[in-house]
């Protein structure tokens, strides 16, 4: 699954951590390159703009302990052009949002937040109302589950009912291992990719290399899918709407993947 292919593509929409050299709106360096410091307990790297440490909106240097996370990041850098686009440095931005972590986010803390969308995900509410898009959803949607609950042991079960699944306490402490499995850093991706599919199963198929981010996207959105085939829609704006999506999950993925992976040992 190349996730890298598809993080570049152009958005209008900015992310909400600037580094001070985002700030700058034309690209002001010529060299990107990284630089591997030994100088800590393990190896980290730092990405260099004309030899300059990239500093994060907070000050502080950027490092990080997965040379293949530095180099996508550099990779970023180095493929602007005379102007920064600033939207397209989608790792960058998760990489200074987990360094600086404005929001003082712990493990714990995500954790929880992430859990908030079992209970609400979009793929355990099937529509009662309409014979298309429930049939949509259970063709679609239910594979999805079924990943699901055999991965973690969960018994999760779709509902009609509007006041929402009832998902058991055991239920819930399986996703929280899972979760607090990743390390720090990747859970800033996983947040990142169940918000934009603003759905906890489907960031977890897909990082668990069950579906493609392609397919992902297609999969939040259904809805609409279904709903554009019998009314119509602007092809353009849902377009452009679902390339700024596949952007934010590619990145979140990929950001979750290199975290997880400090070498080259695993095929991307």
């Amino acid at each position: 699954m190349n996730f890298l292919s598809y993080i570049g593509r152009r958005s209008n929409t900015n992310f909400a951590p600037l580094g001070s050299a985002l700030l700058k709106k034309q690209r002001f360096y010529k060299k990107v390159d990284i630089l591997r410091d030994d100088s800590e307990s393990k190896p980290m790297f730092k990405v260099t703009l004309d030899g300059r440490v990239l500093k994060t909106q907070g000050g502080k240097q950027l490092k990080v302990d997965s040379e293949p996370l530095a180099l996508a990041i550099a990779e970023e850098w180095a493929g602007q052009t005379q102007n920064l686009e600033i939207a397209s440095m989608r790792l960058t931005g998760l990489a200074f949002t987990a360094t600086d972590n404005p929001l003082k986010c712990t493990p714990a803390s995500i954790a929880s937040k992430l859990l908030e969308y079992v209970e609400s995900d979009t793929v355990l509410y099937h529509n009662e109302e309409s014979r298309s898009l429930h049939d949509a959803q259970v063709k679609h949607w239910n594979p999805l589950i079924e990943n699901t609950n055999k991965e973690l042991g969960t018994v999760l079960k779709p509902t009609g009912n509007i006041f929402g699944p009832e998902i058991s306490a055991e239920d819930k402490a399986k996703f929280e291992r899972w979760i607090l499995s990743l390390n720090e850093w990747s859970l800033h991706g996983l947040q990142y990719a169940t918000e934009t599919a603003k759905s906890l199963i489907i960031a977890f198929n897909v990082l668990n290399w069950k579906i493609t981010a392609d397919e992902a996207i297609e999969l939040a959105t259904l809805e609409r899918r279904v709903q554009s085939k019998i009314w119509g829609a602007v092809e353009w704006h849902h377009g452009l709407e679902d390339e700024e999506l596949l952007s934010r999950l590619s990145a979140a993925c990929l950001f979750v993947y290199l975290n997880s992976n400090n070498s080259f040992d695993k095929p991307l």
